[in-house]
């Protein structure tokens, strides 16, 4: 990072539109907040520095890094009070005061004065102000390559359409054969106006991905392109690249949840095509299981077991292995500017049991997650306008 010993420095920034990366046809410009980090007293780039807009509760909406040249650019936020930070390592953080975000129109440019205040660092001692334990220049290829696709993704979290799908569906049932329940598989096709139903990103964020319905029924959602696209997904991820083969014309960019998270959340890794710019494939797995099947669903399987003859019912310890649960989702473009899930296979965790009992030690139930597939498939697009298949 360039940056000089002396204290102070100018930060120039100015509202824009733009697009993200080579255009995608038929896609709409994406509004930017973009500007450029320089020393006050010689002009030199300041490199390297990590640039976040805070919304008003002080969650990090978006977040970037300035290049070598000092120029940095992330989406615009919607209309609202933000606040502009600015770390860097060895320096102490600046913030600024409320900016106001009215419209994605450009209204001139906004110059902030940024104090620089040397912070003396032991001996072999480099920190950042980040929880990602990532390098700036991952963390820069890492969200070049994530806004190289953000308008596919935005496109799918904003498109509003009344056009329907024709779904195939497979799932999971319970069939009473025989004096009991046993589980089997059921293939549907139905017409549905959204591919891969989810909850909102907003829900994602503050909830997580697994969700309770009821006393003892669980469902889990996916990180669709809503989420991917989403302030939020941002605030409560950490993006980086992961390696594929010299020469490809794809790239791996893959995301895990910031350290703290106590919610059920995903990490995986997004396909992106390089040369065109388009999502293509996404694996995730869920993370933090354990907690969320012994807050919700230990209990019922308590209470399942109880028995009036024995002194004490017992639970073990949950097995889980959360390799073994997760998803794919298969990104492509319909009907020439339409983006939707087209495949999805997704494995979700339910709790079984063995139980042991006896007459002093009363019952043990031992419970262990097992995977249960959700899958499906969008056969067509029929467009409202003229009922033709896609």
């Amino acid at each position: 990072m360039t940056a000089p010993a002396s204290i102070g420095a100018a930060f120039v920034a100015s509202f824009a539109l733009g697009l993200l990366a080579p255009a995608v046809a038929a896609q709409e410009p994406v509004a930017r907040l973009t500007g450029i980090l320089m020393s006050e007293g010689d002009g030199a780039p300041v490199d390297g520095a990590v640039v976040s807009v805070d919304g008003p509760d002080g969650v990090v909406v978006w977040e970037t890094l300035s290049n070598a040249s000092g120029a940095f650019s992330l989406p615009l936020p919607p209309p609202g009070s933000y606040r502009v930070r600015v770390s860097r390592i060895g320096y102490e953080s600046w913030i600024s005061g409320p900016v106001r975000i009215d419209s994605a129109q450009a209204s001139g440019p906004l110059r902030l004065e940024v104090p620089v205040r040397p912070v003396p660092l032991p001996e072999l001692m480099v920190t950042e102000q980040t929880d990602c334990l990532t390098t700036p220049d991952e963390r820069r290829r890492a969200f070049a390559l994530y806004e190289s696709v953000l308008p596919i993704l935005d496109s799918m979290a904003t498109a509003e359409t009344h056009d329907s799908l024709l779904v195939r569906l497979e799932r999971p049932i319970r069939i009473w054969n025989r004096g009991r329940f046993r589980r089997a598989r059921d293939t549907v096709t139905v017409m549905v106006s959204e591919a891969l139903p989810n909850a909102s990103p907003r829900h994602l964020e503050t909830y997580g991905y697994g969700d309770i319905v009821g006393d003892s029924m669980t469902t889990f959602y996916a990180p669709d392109g809503a989420a991917l696209a989403s302030p939020g997904f941002l605030a409560t991820h950490c993006l980086s690249t992961a390696e594929v083969g010299t020469g490809a014309e794809v790239a791996a960019l893959a995301f895990e949840p910031r350290p703290g998270r106590e919610v059920v959340d995903v990490k995986g890794v997004l396909w992106i095509d390089t040369v065109a710019n388009e999502p293509r494939e996404l694996a995730f797995n869920y993370t933090s299981l354990r907690p969320f099947l012994r807050r919700y669903l230990v209990p019922p399987l308590r209470d399942y077991h109880e028995s009036p003859t024995a002194r004490r019912t017992r639970v073990g310890t949950i097995g889980v292995e959360e390799s073994r649960f997760g998803g794919q989702l298969r990104f492509e473009r319909v009907a020439g500017d339409r983006w939707l899930i087209r495949e999805w296979r997704m494995l979700r965790p339910r709790l079984a049991s063995r139980t042991f009992s006896a007459p002093r030690t009363g019952t043990t139930v031992l419970p262990l997650a097992v995977p249960v597939e959700y899958s499906g498939e969008v056969l067509a697009l029929f467009r409202r306008t003229d009922r033709s298949p896609q």
